[in-house]
Protein backbone atom coordinates (compact mmCIF):
# COMPACT_ATOMS: atom_id res chain seq x y z
CA UNK A 1 0.00 0.00 0.00
CA UNK A 2 1.37 3.46 -1.11
CA UNK A 3 2.22 5.41 1.76
CA UNK A 4 0.91 9.11 1.25
CA UNK A 5 2.81 12.02 2.98
CA UNK A 6 -0.81 14.00 3.25
CA UNK A 7 -4.51 14.04 2.18
CA UNK A 8 -6.60 15.93 0.83
CA UNK A 9 -10.55 16.18 1.31
CA UNK A 10 -13.49 17.78 -0.76
CA UNK A 11 -15.94 19.07 1.76
CA UNK A 12 -19.75 18.77 0.39
CA UNK A 13 -21.09 15.16 0.14
CA UNK A 14 -17.59 13.81 1.18
CA UNK A 15 -16.88 14.87 4.81
CA UNK A 16 -20.32 16.87 4.85
CA UNK A 17 -23.58 14.64 2.89
CA UNK A 18 -25.76 17.98 2.08
CA UNK A 19 -29.52 17.72 3.69
CA UNK A 20 -31.25 18.70 1.25
CA UNK A 21 -34.41 17.86 3.28
CA UNK A 22 -33.24 20.84 5.23
CA UNK A 23 -34.17 23.19 2.30
CA UNK A 24 -37.48 25.08 2.27
CA UNK A 25 -40.07 23.15 0.04
CA UNK A 26 -41.81 25.41 -2.25
CA UNK A 27 -44.36 24.97 -5.10
CA UNK A 28 -43.54 26.22 -8.52
CA UNK A 29 -45.91 25.11 -11.60
CA UNK A 30 -47.55 22.64 -9.07
CA UNK A 31 -43.78 21.01 -9.06
CA UNK A 32 -41.87 20.87 -5.61
CA UNK A 33 -38.83 22.22 -5.13
CA UNK A 34 -36.24 22.46 -2.06
CA UNK A 35 -34.94 26.19 -2.50
CA UNK A 36 -34.00 29.54 -0.52
CA UNK A 37 -36.13 31.46 -2.33
CA UNK A 38 -39.00 31.72 -0.04
CA UNK A 39 -36.66 32.75 2.73
CA UNK A 40 -35.40 35.23 0.40
CA UNK A 41 -38.82 36.19 -1.05
CA UNK A 42 -39.96 36.97 2.22
CA UNK A 43 -37.05 39.69 3.07
CA UNK A 44 -37.76 41.20 -0.35
CA UNK A 45 -41.69 41.51 0.75
CA UNK A 46 -40.60 43.28 4.14
CA UNK A 47 -38.83 46.24 2.67
CA UNK A 48 -40.30 46.32 -1.12
CA UNK A 49 -43.46 46.03 -2.87
CA UNK A 50 -44.39 42.21 -3.41
CA UNK A 51 -44.29 40.88 -7.45
CA UNK A 52 -45.62 37.26 -7.75
CA UNK A 53 -43.50 34.45 -5.70
CA UNK A 54 -43.14 32.83 -9.02
CA UNK A 55 -41.67 35.81 -10.91
CA UNK A 56 -39.44 36.45 -8.08
CA UNK A 57 -38.34 32.82 -8.13
CA UNK A 58 -37.87 32.54 -12.03
CA UNK A 59 -35.49 35.34 -11.47
CA UNK A 60 -33.40 33.74 -8.65
CA UNK A 61 -33.16 30.33 -10.96
CA UNK A 62 -31.75 32.64 -13.94
CA UNK A 63 -29.74 34.28 -12.09
CA UNK A 64 -27.97 30.83 -10.64
CA UNK A 65 -27.78 29.25 -13.92
CA UNK A 66 -25.93 32.63 -15.54
CA UNK A 67 -23.26 32.38 -12.50
CA UNK A 68 -22.75 28.99 -13.15
CA UNK A 69 -21.73 29.11 -17.14
CA UNK A 70 -20.24 32.11 -16.26
CA UNK A 71 -17.61 29.99 -13.48
CA UNK A 72 -18.03 26.90 -15.28
CA UNK A 73 -16.73 28.40 -18.73
CA UNK A 74 -13.64 30.18 -16.61
CA UNK A 75 -12.68 27.85 -13.65
CA UNK A 76 -13.18 30.99 -11.65
CA UNK A 77 -15.41 31.25 -8.84
CA UNK A 78 -18.11 33.92 -8.14
CA UNK A 79 -18.69 35.01 -4.89
CA UNK A 80 -22.50 34.52 -3.16
CA UNK A 81 -21.68 38.13 -2.48
CA UNK A 82 -21.63 39.08 -6.55
CA UNK A 83 -24.78 36.54 -7.46
CA UNK A 84 -26.89 37.97 -4.86
CA UNK A 85 -26.25 41.40 -6.49
CA UNK A 86 -26.75 40.30 -9.92
CA UNK A 87 -29.82 38.99 -8.61
CA UNK A 88 -31.23 42.61 -7.23
CA UNK A 89 -30.16 43.71 -10.22
CA UNK A 90 -32.42 41.60 -12.07
CA UNK A 91 -35.10 42.38 -10.01
CA UNK A 92 -34.96 45.99 -10.82
CA UNK A 93 -34.21 46.99 -7.28
CA UNK A 94 -32.49 50.29 -6.84
CA UNK A 95 -29.14 51.19 -5.70
CA UNK A 96 -30.16 53.06 -2.30
CA UNK A 97 -30.28 51.67 1.30
CA UNK A 98 -33.24 48.88 0.54
CA UNK A 99 -30.81 47.20 -1.69
CA UNK A 100 -27.45 47.20 0.47
CA UNK A 101 -29.92 45.79 3.18
CA UNK A 102 -31.61 43.44 1.07
CA UNK A 103 -28.25 42.41 -0.03
CA UNK A 104 -26.79 41.57 3.37
CA UNK A 105 -29.93 39.69 4.18
CA UNK A 106 -30.32 38.30 1.40
CA UNK A 107 -26.68 36.88 1.89
CA UNK A 108 -26.82 36.00 5.45
CA UNK A 109 -30.51 34.30 4.94
CA UNK A 110 -29.29 32.21 2.16
CA UNK A 111 -25.61 30.66 3.53
CA UNK A 112 -27.33 30.48 6.94
CA UNK A 113 -29.66 27.71 5.16
CA UNK A 114 -27.09 26.37 3.57
CA UNK A 115 -24.71 25.99 6.94
CA UNK A 116 -27.82 24.31 8.20
CA UNK A 117 -27.48 21.53 5.77
CA UNK A 118 -24.33 20.52 6.33
CA UNK A 119 -23.49 18.60 8.74
CA UNK A 120 -20.36 15.64 9.89
CA UNK A 121 -21.54 12.82 11.04
CA UNK A 122 -19.69 11.45 14.41
CA UNK A 123 -17.68 9.16 12.60
CA UNK A 124 -16.30 10.92 9.85
CA UNK A 125 -15.28 13.67 12.95
CA UNK A 126 -13.74 10.64 14.44
CA UNK A 127 -11.70 9.51 11.51
CA UNK A 128 -10.28 13.11 10.59
CA UNK A 129 -9.58 13.26 14.05
CA UNK A 130 -7.31 10.15 14.11
CA UNK A 131 -5.96 11.18 10.65
CA UNK A 132 -4.66 14.69 11.60
CA UNK A 133 -2.20 12.93 13.93
CA UNK A 134 -1.05 10.70 11.15
CA UNK A 135 -0.84 12.74 8.21
CA UNK A 136 -1.23 16.87 7.36
CA UNK A 137 -5.01 16.89 6.11
CA UNK A 138 -5.89 19.55 3.68
CA UNK A 139 -9.48 20.58 2.58
CA UNK A 140 -10.17 21.94 -0.72
CA UNK A 141 -13.81 23.06 -1.37
CA UNK A 142 -15.88 24.55 -4.74
CA UNK A 143 -17.75 26.72 -1.85
CA UNK A 144 -18.73 30.44 -2.74
CA UNK A 145 -18.72 31.87 0.47
CA UNK A 146 -15.31 31.88 2.67
CA UNK A 147 -16.57 32.64 5.95
CA UNK A 148 -19.70 30.28 5.64
CA UNK A 149 -16.93 26.98 5.54
CA UNK A 150 -14.93 28.46 8.31
CA UNK A 151 -18.37 28.59 10.31
CA UNK A 152 -19.31 25.09 9.47
CA UNK A 153 -16.14 23.69 9.89
CA UNK A 154 -15.79 25.23 13.38
CA UNK A 155 -19.50 24.49 14.31
CA UNK A 156 -18.74 20.70 13.53
CA UNK A 157 -15.61 20.06 15.43
CA UNK A 158 -13.42 19.88 12.70
CA UNK A 159 -11.78 23.01 11.85
CA UNK A 160 -8.56 22.28 14.32
CA UNK A 161 -8.05 18.79 11.40
CA UNK A 162 -6.85 21.22 8.42
CA UNK A 163 -3.40 22.14 8.18
CA UNK A 164 -4.66 23.88 4.77
CA UNK A 165 -7.72 25.02 4.12
CA UNK A 166 -8.26 25.98 0.04
CA UNK A 167 -11.54 27.37 -0.46
CA UNK A 168 -12.77 28.24 -4.32
CA UNK A 169 -14.32 31.96 -2.93
CA UNK A 170 -10.93 33.10 -1.16
CA UNK A 171 -8.51 31.58 -3.78
CA UNK A 172 -10.67 32.71 -6.95
CA UNK A 173 -10.32 29.74 -8.84
CA UNK A 174 -12.38 26.23 -8.47
CA UNK A 175 -11.59 22.82 -8.98
CA UNK A 176 -10.44 21.20 -11.57
CA UNK A 177 -8.29 23.75 -12.27
CA UNK A 178 -4.95 22.50 -10.96
CA UNK A 179 -4.12 26.27 -9.24
CA UNK A 180 -6.06 25.04 -6.12
CA UNK A 181 -4.94 22.06 -5.72
CA UNK A 182 -1.52 23.04 -5.94
CA UNK A 183 -2.27 26.00 -3.26
CA UNK A 184 -2.89 23.21 -0.58
CA UNK A 185 -0.06 21.64 -1.71
CA UNK A 186 2.44 24.06 -1.16
CA UNK A 187 1.02 25.23 1.89
CA UNK A 188 1.73 21.98 3.73
CA UNK A 189 4.73 21.36 1.79
CA UNK A 190 4.17 18.59 -0.29
CA UNK A 191 4.19 17.75 -4.19
CA UNK A 192 1.50 16.72 -5.73
CA UNK A 193 2.29 13.01 -6.45
CA UNK A 194 2.96 12.41 -2.62
CA UNK A 195 -0.99 13.39 -1.74
CA UNK A 196 -4.33 11.52 -1.86
CA UNK A 197 -7.13 13.39 -2.78
CA UNK A 198 -10.28 12.21 -1.70
CA UNK A 199 -14.20 13.45 -3.05
CA UNK A 200 -17.02 12.94 -4.64
CA UNK A 201 -17.00 14.68 -7.83
CA UNK A 202 -15.84 12.59 -10.98
CA UNK A 203 -14.80 15.96 -12.77
CA UNK A 204 -14.17 18.31 -10.01
CA UNK A 205 -12.13 15.91 -7.55
CA UNK A 206 -10.70 12.75 -9.73
CA UNK A 207 -9.88 14.90 -13.23
CA UNK A 208 -8.55 17.64 -11.21
CA UNK A 209 -6.10 15.61 -8.96
CA UNK A 210 -5.27 13.05 -11.72
CA UNK A 211 -4.05 16.01 -14.20
CA UNK A 212 -1.49 16.65 -11.35
CA UNK A 213 -0.55 13.49 -10.79
CA UNK A 214 -1.94 13.46 -7.47
CA UNK A 215 -4.02 9.87 -6.50
CA UNK A 216 -7.29 9.85 -6.11
CA UNK A 217 -10.09 8.24 -4.28
CA UNK A 218 -13.92 8.15 -5.73
CA UNK A 219 -16.79 8.83 -3.65
CA UNK A 220 -18.80 6.97 -4.88
CA UNK A 221 -21.73 5.64 -2.68
CA UNK A 222 -23.93 4.71 -5.34
CA UNK A 223 -21.25 2.38 -7.42
CA UNK A 224 -21.22 4.09 -10.99
CA UNK A 225 -18.60 3.21 -13.04
CA UNK A 226 -15.83 5.83 -13.91
CA UNK A 227 -16.65 7.33 -17.10
CA UNK A 228 -14.44 5.63 -19.84
CA UNK A 229 -13.04 9.01 -20.73
CA UNK A 230 -11.52 9.52 -18.08
CA UNK A 231 -8.69 9.01 -15.86
CA UNK A 232 -9.00 5.79 -13.30
CA UNK A 233 -9.40 6.72 -10.09
CA UNK A 234 -6.80 4.47 -7.52
CA UNK A 235 -9.42 3.75 -5.26
CA UNK A 236 -13.33 3.62 -5.14
CA UNK A 237 -14.99 4.01 -1.58
CA UNK A 238 -19.08 3.26 -0.56
CA UNK A 239 -17.64 7.09 2.06
CA UNK A 240 -14.69 8.47 3.88
CA UNK A 241 -15.19 6.34 6.48
CA UNK A 242 -14.13 3.39 3.91
CA UNK A 243 -10.48 5.44 3.57
CA UNK A 244 -9.84 3.62 6.96
CA UNK A 245 -8.76 0.58 4.62
CA UNK A 246 -6.39 2.64 2.57
CA UNK A 247 -4.37 4.37 4.99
Amino acid sequence: MKRYRALLFDLCDTLMPFRNDRMPLARIQDKEIRTTSPLLYECFTELLPPIPYEEFHRHFVETTESIWVLRDRSGEEISSAARFALFLERLGVAQGDHRERLHRRFLKTHLDRIALCLECAPPVRSLLIRLKEQYPVGLVSNFDDTDTVYQVLAREGIGHCFKAVMISSEIGIRKPRPEIFLAACEKIGIAPAEALFIGDSFENDVVGAKQLGMDAAWINPSGLPPPEDGPRPDYILAGPTDLSEIV
